[in-house]
Order: structure tokens, then sequence, then C-alpha cells
């Protein structure tokens, strides 16, 4: 006998529940892992502005390289920490 349509649409709506008391432990480290990297992007931001305003102040080719390849990864970095908390957050759920 297959399984009806409704059923599985039913299995498929379960979401993920923390342990009990792990719950708030959960929210700490991912509060603070998203800071952190918050942080990082920033920091990573400011110094490669720094960097390539050196170089093209000081007309150092290398310097500006740098500079410019800084905030290409600090651009990369944003998208991927942008997508990867989506998907976390498709994974675990919420509202549920």
């Amino acid at each position: 006998m297959r399984p009806r349509l409704a059923d599985l649409v039913l299995e498929a709506a379960v979401c993920p529940a923390a342990p009990p008391g792990v719950q708030v432990y959960a929210d700490q480290i991912t509060s603070w892992v998203k800071w952190a990297v918050l942080a990082v992007l920033a920091i990573c931001f400011f110094a490669s502005v720094g960097m390539l305003i050196w170089g093209r102040a000081t007309h150092h080719p290398r310097g500006a390289r740098l500079g410019m390849d800084g905030i290409l990864i600090c651009v990369v970095g944003a998208i991927l920490y942008v997508v990867g908390y989506v998907i976390v957050q498709s994974i675990v759920g919420t509202g549920c």
C-alpha cells in the first residue's frame, strides 16, 4: 500500500528540537559565532580599505592589490555568512 501525499507532508513537517536544557547553550553559542564572524568581517574590511588607500597613496602596486583582494574576500565572506545562516535556519526551522 502506497502512503498518501497528506501523510508524507505531515512527516516532512517535523522540526528538530534540542534536548531539554540545551537550547539556551545552543542559542548562546550561535549568537557568539554570529558576532565573531561579523567582527572578523568588519576588521578585515577596514584593514583592506586601509591597505588599499596606503597602496594607492604610496604607488605601491602590491599594497593596492592586497587591499582590493581583501575587500573582495570580505564581500565573499559576507555572502557566505548570510547564505550559511539561511541554510542552518532552513534545517533547524523556526516557528515549529
